[in-house]
């Protein structure tokens, strides 16, 4: 009588890194590690445009850094970084805490006023 041969497993998959947002996302800025700048101070800006997943904040005063001026100084924002919306709405005002990483700077913790 032959035995029968237990199933393969899958090998885990690597770890993200610590510094990694942990949202689910996959092949997305929204995942690459993060450095918060000037930590405590919120930023204002108006929402520029939203494109369902993500949009483009405008600061209200220039921010001190030297990934600043890419994009045209416009901050990235994810939705997996709103906090009380699912979205954000163009022409509106919005608070948030500054990050930088490898494509320039992105907004967290992002309130609509």
């Amino acid at each position: 009588m032959a035995s029968e041969e237990a199933p393969a497993t899958a090998p885990a998959p690597e770890a993200a890194p610590a510094t990694a947002k942990e949202d689910g996302g996959k092949g997305n800025s929204s995942n690459l590690p993060r450095k918060r700048i000037m930590y405590g101070q919120y930023f204002v800006g108006q929402v520029m445009e939203w494109k369902g997943k993500y949009g483009w904040v405008k600061p209200t005063e220039p921010i001190q850094h030297e990934k600043a001026e890419k994009r045209e100084g416009k901050i990235f924002v994810s939705k997996t970084d709103l906090v009380g919306c699912e979205e954000l709405t163009p022409g509106k005002l919005v608070q948030f805490h500054v990050f930088a990483d490898a494509t320039g700077l992105g907004g967290e913790e992002c309130l609509q006023a």
